[in-house]
Formats: C-alpha cells, sequence, structure tokens
C-alpha cells in the first residue's frame, strides 16, 4: 500500500515537473510577466529592461547586478486588472538537492503594470530588483 502511494507522488511530481510551459500572450500583463522573467532567467538584461516602464526607477544597470538562481518552477497565482493597472503574483519554487517527495521553497512575488499603448510595462522594483536607481553603499 505504501509503495503504491509513493509510485504514485513520484509519477506526478514527474509529470508535473515535465509538463511543458504556457506561452501567454505578450500583451497581456501575464504574457509580460513571463516575457520579463524568461528574459531575466536568461540573463538577457537588455530584453528584461525593456519590460520596466520609465515611472520604475530600475534599469538595465540595475539588472546587469543582480546573480538569480534558476527556479524549478514558476507558478501564476493571480491577476487583477483595474483600468490602466495590473498586479500579477507568481510563486517561485526553489531547486531542491532532495529526493522526488522532498518539498521545494517557495516564494510569492507581486508584479505591478500599467498599460503602455497595446501591450503592458512594469512598474516600481520587481523581482528580482530590490536596489535600484544607483550603488547602496
Amino acid at each position: 500500500m505504501v509503495g503504491g502511494v509513493v509510485a504514485v507522488a513520484v509519477a506526478a511530481a514527474f509529470f508535473a515537473s515535465t509538463r511543458p510551459a504556457t506561452t501567454r500572450d505578450s500583451t497581456t500583463p501575464e504574457g509580460t510577466v513571463q516575457a520579463y522573467l524568461s528574459a531575466v532567467l536568461d540573463g538577457d538584461t537588455r530584453r528584461a529592461a525593456g519590460y520596466l516602464s520609465a515611472e520604475s526607477p530600475c534599469d538595465i544597470e540595475d539588472l546587469d547586478r543582480v546573480t538569480v538562481p534558476d527556479p524549478a518552477r514558476i507558478d501564476l497565482v493571480d491577476t487583477v486588472v483595474d483600468g490602466q493597472s495590473a498586479r500579477v503574483v507568481v510563486d517561485l519554487a526553489a531547486s531542491s538537492d532532495g529526493g522526488p517527495l522532498d518539498t521545494f521553497p517557495t516564494e510569492s512575488h507581486t508584479f505591478r503594470l500599467t498599460r503602455s499603448g497595446q501591450g503592458w510595462l512594469l512598474v516600481g522594483r520587481p523581482w528580482p530588483l530590490y536596489d535600484c536607481g544607483g550603488d547602496s553603499s
């Protein structure tokens, strides 16, 4: 009985980790966040900076300074659109060195966006940026 439960859990973990990512429409808040995170994780700071609004205190130099761990999984949690602004919440699950039944530490991050033409741009200090606009020393 226990072996069957373990086998089902391992199979579920395998299929969840190997399912293909959904590509979202880049003109939506979710698609903008997805494209930004993809650029950040790929180390393409120029492309990532293109998703930052002029209202954001962050720029390409800030992105050049960050080191980003490669998350095991990014899950869309919630999206709220209110006129010209939007909020997208995602969970980033960190990689784990444990076994197939190990838990993955998860961080929740909120991205705030503003409408720009036919699309959206990020405002504020989006993950992984915490210190923008110059040297903190």
